[in-house]
């Protein structure tokens, strides 16, 4: 477009049509300065229909940033993470940045893996999950500048999920049906610092006057991948232990999809026998028949939060920590029991 006999920059024309400031679009580009997601999408139109193309090298040369962040997950076969991963996605796409999504069972997270994240110029990392032998290679990349959120405190801001009071409510609710005693899959070893799911559990049995039993209580094992095999594994085990449990409750719904397998291998069924109650609400829990009684986790405002809140700091943003609520959600894998069985 030529402007008083002079040809006009593209990166006026995009200002133009979008009806904003050229600093608006720069802003919108380089990732500076929170823009609304309403200007920005229509910054990101005009830019598609002026044929405006980006130069990421020169961008990265500019900043000193890639625009590059990382999500950090357990396991990549859980749909849980990957509820987190695409809203993580949309939303860093919206402020200018791309996200990779790595699986510590494959990636294994150590200093050499913290050497290849700098190499890269990772921006920022989600950690979506956290065991404690991450934490010397956690402790380098934030000593090196990577951005860090997760549900540690020590590493930068926070963005967690609080599930005391969902897994009150649910302990309550088997209470409430009868059930004395309740048994604990954990998928994970309980020993972890960031395992909270379990001391929860321990604190709503207590509430309830219910003994945890110690040998309903069946622990996670190497490599701590808690699916459906893990919760199949986890429940034969029980029930080699006992068979004096009336419900159970799995750290995550694949291990509850799991454990059921194996209840319904020994003729044991859900909920007659056993109720089973899981955590996260993956999709497919509802289409279950039953369907499954779970906890249900705000992944997709994870994942945008976790996007806002790595590119808010990366970018001198204030921002702050952020803890979302779980909440129970009853199915049709819980019942009442047998007095006989209480």
């Amino acid at each position: 477009m030529v402007q008083g006999g002079r040809k006009m920059s593209k990166r006026k024309e995009v200002a133009l049509a979008a009806g904003v400031s050229e600093a608006t679009v720069s802003h919108v580009i380089n990732g500076t300065k929170y823009v609304s997601p309403e200007l920005t999408m229509r910054v990101r139109k005009a830019i598609e229909e002026k044929g405006y193309r980006l130069n990421h090298a020169a961008r990265c040369l500019a900043t000193n940033r890639s625009g590059h962040l990382a999500l950090i997950v357990n396991n990549l076969k859980n749909p849980r993470y990957a509820e987190v991963s695409e809203a993580m996605q949309g939303q860093a796409r919206v402020r200018g940045y791309i996200v990779s999504t790595i699986d510590i069972n494959l990636f294994n997270f150590t200093e050499d893996a913290v050497f290849d994240l700098i190499s890269r110029n990772i921006d920022g990392v989600f950690l979506a999950t956290y065991i404690d032998s991450m934490e010397p290679a956690v402790r380098r990349a934030y000593e090196h500048g990577i951005k860090i959120i997760s549900g540690i405190p020590r590493f930068g801001k926070v963005l967690d999920v609080e599930y005391k009071n969902a897994i009150r409510d649910m302990v309550s609710c088997l209470a409430g049906l009868g059930h004395r005693r309740i048994a604990y899959l954990s998928g994970y070893s309980i020993k972890e610092s960031s395992h909270e799911k379990y001391e929860n559990f321990l604190d709503a049995m207590k509430e309830q006057g219910l003994l945890a039993d110690k040998e309903l209580i069946v622990d996670g094992q190497p490599p701590f991948v808690a699916d459906m095999d893990a919760g199949y594994h986890a429940m034969k085990e029980l029930l080699g232990r006992t068979r004096d449990f009336t419900a159970v409750f799995a750290v995550n719904d694949l291990v509850a999809i799991g454990a059921m397998k194996a209840l319904r291998e020994q003729e044991l069924w859900v909920p007659g026998d056993v109720s089973v109650v899981g955590c996260d609400n993956i999709q497919f829990s509802a289409y279950m028949q039953p369907e499954l009684a779970t906890i249900r986790v705000p992944k997709a405002e994870m994942g945008r939060l976790a996007a806002d809140m790595l590119c808010d700091i990366i970018n001198g943003i204030p921002c702050e920590d952020a803890i979302l609520t779980a909440k129970f959600q009853p199915g049709g894998t819980i019942g009442g029991i047998f007095k006989g069985r209480a």
